[in-house]
């Protein structure tokens, strides 16, 4: 695997791992329910992205993992987890109306705020890299 293609690989897992787990959050706010599908999915989509990347990484060499995860990667995820940062802080007070006005169960929300910041990161990542 060249360096190019571990990097892709890396955006296409994170994009794909990112959807999932913060589409859990989004559907548990759909449907009102704080296990709107079986809840085991997030965990599993992260866990699996963590199994693809490292074993892509540990196949292709040394060599080309390092170039893979470079500077670049860093300056990019530490961006992305900075940002991701603030949307878990701001999500504070979004959901601050919706559960005292009972729209929202702290089970929901509960679920719905974790795995968005879960998954907040990983979709950062993907736009920071995407855009440059």
């Amino acid at each position: 695997m060249t360096v190019e293609q571990l990097s892709r690989l890396r955006v296409i897992v994170f994009l794909l791992a990112g959807l999932t787990i913060a589409g859990y959050g989004a559907l548990a706010l759909v449907f009102g329910r704080p296990d709107p599908i079986w809840p085991w999915i997030p965990t599993f989509a992260g866990v699996s992205a963590v199994v693809i990347i490292f074993t892509s990484a540990a196949r292709s060499g040394d060599k080309v993992a390092g170039a893979s995860f470079d500077e670049l990667f860093d300056v990019e995820w530490r961006r992305a987890v900075s940002w991701s940062y603030w949307i878990a802080i701001a999500m504070y007070p979004l959901f601050t109306v919706p559960l005292a006005t009972g729209m929202l169960t702290s089970q929901t929300a509960f679920a719905a705020m974790g795995t968005i910041s879960g998954g907040a990161p990983l979709l950062l990542y993907c736009f920071i890299t995407l855009r440059s």
